[in-house]
């Protein structure tokens, strides 16, 4: 296979700003430093897993570390509809309007996402958008995840599951603040990608 045309000087930029060396970037993405070494010099392809873990690590946009590491990035964005919206408590609720308010969105987002505006005019996170993934029925592969959870027969709500008291039940704090739900069922969850602040 041919090399890739990474920006190894970009990526050994960034890791001395945050006083970093490659093995403990390594050792944080819990691979080998022979793998690490290889991928920032274009001889082993980064994986979008990857990519997404070193953005968290060098607090860096994901598209921008794909473009470094020679993925090609056509755009940084696209429109998304806003088809629900959080009340206060964190419940989702759907958008009725005719031509629902579209959004930019990062271009990571799948297609199947969904993108959910905060309409609480008493909290901080007021107008922010929630951008999710695809719904998994597996909803304890999410535990201490931010998620739009379907809960059975009773909606969606936008919070943190954690491990419930009882087996195939989750507790579930909102993401608004509101009071913890406790031993609930839920039938899916969609993680939540990107959030942006208004």
């Amino acid at each position: 296979m041919a090399a890739q045309k990474v920006n190894t000087k970009w990526f050994r930029e960034r890791l001395a700003e945050r006083d970093m060396s490659m093995r403990r970037l390594a050792k944080l993405l819990k691979l080998d430093p022979s793998a690490v070494s290889l991928m920032l010099r274009g001889k082993r392809v980064m994986t979008a897993s990857e990519a997404t873990r070193i953005s968290g690590l060098l607090t860096i946009p994901v598209t921008e570390v794909l473009a470094q590491a020679g993925v090609p990035i056509e755009e940084d964005a696209r429109q998304m509809p806003v088809k629900a919206y959080c009340d206060a408590r964190g419940a989702l609720h759907p958008v009725t309007a005719k031509n629902p308010r579209r959004v930019g969105a990062p271009r990571d987002v799948p297609g199947a996402g969904l993108a959910v505006q905060v309409r609480a005019p008493e909290l901080v996170t007021d107008g922010w958008v929630l951008f999710t993934g695809a719904f998994d029925p597996r909803p304890e592969t999410m535990i201490d995840r931010l998620c739009v959870v379907d809960l059975k027969g009773s909606g969606h709500v936008v919070g943190t599951i954690k491990r419930g008291y009882d087996e195939d039940r989750f507790n579930l704090v909102p993401f608004t603040g509101a009071t913890a739900v406790e031993n609930i069922t839920a039938k899916a969850a969609a993680p939540v990608l990107w959030i942006r602040p208004v």
